[in-house]
């Protein structure tokens, strides 16, 4: 627990969800829920690291005040209290003058908190450093015992309040909300236990009993749970839904790769680029549009008896397989148009050599997203494909000699 590690994990993930967030696009901050949940991500963060016992250290040898991280640490958690709240009341929403007040409200009374913390901090006699059971430690001390108490009071008013708008809205929602949702009300429930801890070990000091390991051994992975728990919640209705539509994305571009590799070449040497730093979305936009461009290349010499040719050959060998009568006529059309691409691409390689055919076929396949994944499956795995491919060259290489 000294080595600080049970508090640097969580900083690290929440400042990675942070930066994750924060580099997804321009004017993130001028959003009404994604302000106050990059802030709970970052105050989060900021207060983990700064809980730890190697941080607390540095931070009273750097000021050269003992303790002086407790203030630090306290105020910190009253910001990311009242940053809770406040996302929570934007993300209910409500008429905007409502919001406005209940924001100000907040901002109001733990900005008072705060403000207390640090005076009584100031006023109190903390000579002996303590990076692990300070709670305990100056239960008793005047003003520091109060510094304490005022900090778990409005950590706990937050909570409460949080806990009792979550349960009332969860009954009224559904999707990615509820499941934030589900996830804020297990963050509360590890908070509770860690507010349980705390309130037990500080009551047991007043009564001369000593349950410190409440609140060093106990507390600590409760917090932690909860901080990563709770801004989860937060961070699910507003991250689920573009998190899945990157995944289907990446998932699409993959499947689209043989039949881009087909196309793009076709393009200019600049346009369409692909980098490596693009989200799945944006490049499964710039693959799309390199297929549409290259098979509008190809349109001239779309060959409609290359593609009669190889449906034929692909029903008999779907036939011969055993394939069921439903599937058969989808693959094999599939096939057979990614044969008469396959074969119009080499004419275009060899465009003074080509001739434009005797009856231009159509690409029905680049309509829909569903039928262009099975025409880039067949251009990569189908004989009869390749076999369309190499007999187009053979016919190039012929009429050019």
């Amino acid at each position: 627990m000294d080595s600080g590690i049970v508090f640097y994990i969580p900083g690290a993930l929440l400042l990675l969800a942070a930066g994750l967030k924060l580099s997804s696009g321009t004017g993130l901050w001028r959003d009404s829920l994604v302000a106050p949940s990059n802030a709970i991500l970052l105050v989060g963060s900021a207060v983990c690291v700064l809980s730890a016992p190697p941080t607390i250290r540095y931070v009273n040898d750097a000021t050269g005040v003992a303790n002086f991280s407790a203030p630090l640490v306290y105020a910190g958690m009253t910001a990311l209290s009242a940053s809770y709240l406040i996302l929570m009341i934007r993300w209910k929403g409500g008429p905007p003058e409502t919001q406005q007040r209940a924001t100000r409200l907040v901002w109001v009374v733990y900005g008072l908190v705060i403000a207390g913390i640090w005076v009584l901090f100031a006023l109190a006699e903390v000579p002996v450093e303590r990076t692990q059971d300070l709670d305990t430690y100056y239960a008793n001390t005047p003003c520091m015992r109060e510094m304490i108490v005022l900090y778990m009071v409005a950590h706990t008013a937050a909570t409460v309040t949080l806990a009792v708008m979550s349960v009332s809205w969860l009954r009224e929602v559904r999707g990615v909300t509820r499941v934030g949702l589900i996830l804020l009300v297990v963050g509360l429930t590890f908070d509770a236990g860690y507010q349980i801890a705390k309130y037990a070990a500080m009551a047991a000091r007043w009564n001369g009993v000593d349950w410190d390991f409440l609140s060093t051994d106990v507390s600590p992975p409760l917090v932690m749970l909860a901080g990563i728990t709770t801004a989860g919640g937060f961070a699910v209705p507003r991250v689920g839904p573009p998190t899945a539509d990157n995944l289907r994305a990446w998932r699409r571009y993959r499947l689209l790769k043989p039949l881009w590799a087909e196309m793009h070449t076709l393009r200019g040497p600049t346009e369409g680029i692909i980098r490596w730093w693009d989200p799945p979305v944006v490049r499964l936009a710039r693959q799309e549009i390199a297929i549409w461009d290259g098979v509008l290349a190809c349109s001239p010499y779309l060959d409609d008896q290359v593609r009669t040719t190889a449906y034929a050959e692909a029903v008999a060998s779907l036939t011969a397989d055993g394939t069921s009568e439903v599937r058969s006529p989808h693959q094999a059309a599939a096939v057979a148009e990614a044969a008469m691409l396959a074969a119009a691409r080499v004419r275009v390689s060899h465009q003074g050599g080509a001739e434009v055919p005797a009856r231009a076929g159509t690409l029905q396949s680049i309509s829909e997203p569903r039928l262009m994944v099975r025409l880039s499956r067949a251009l990569s795995s189908s004989p009869i494909v390749a076999d369309a491919r190499r007999q187009a060259a053979a016919r190039v290489a012929t009429s050019h000699d």
